[in-house]
């Protein structure tokens, strides 16, 4: 019982910390529907709504990444290349770490948090991007 616990406090703690309550972004949304639901409270069952929610935070990265590209001057999309390069890098050493660590642990509870570990990575840059596009595109008037 006390594993449900850790992982809700983990994924409401990152869901919440980004966004208010009256500004949750659709994925986090389904995500937690999905979580939340009475047939997904097995182990099994919340990885694959974390593996559903983390290929939608993909897309998202792929998506702003397309759109800043479109935005950016030369000189910043050189910049803003080189830097989406490194985190591509980041992501892969992030991920292989915590595939190396959540396999060690004893408990397959850990599995849940495992997922959820990954599915942060790509929101938290997906966020990242979307911000970085609002503010390319501001337009005070």
């Amino acid at each position: 019982m006390i594993k449900y616990y850790l992982f809700f406090f983990l994924l409401y703690s990152t869901v919440s910390s980004a966004q208010t309550e009256y500004d949750i972004h659709p994925i986090d949304e389904e995500r937690l529907e999905c979580r939340g639901d009475k047939e997904n409270q097995d182990q099994d069952s919340s990885i694959r709504c974390e593996y559903t929610a983390r290929i939608a935070w993909e897309k998202e990265v792929e998506k702003y990444y397309g759109l800043l590209l479109n935005v950016l001057k030369p000189a910043e999309k050189k910049v803003f290349k080189a830097a989406q390069k490194d985190w591509i890098a980041f992501r892969d050493s992030e991920m292989e770490f915590a595939n190396s660590l959540y396999k060690n642990m004893e408990s397959k509870a850990w599995l849940v948090v495992h997922a959820v570990r990954l599915t942060n990575i790509f929101r938290t840059r997906a966020l990242e991007l979307q911000e970085y596009h609002d503010m390319a595109t501001f337009d005070p008037e």
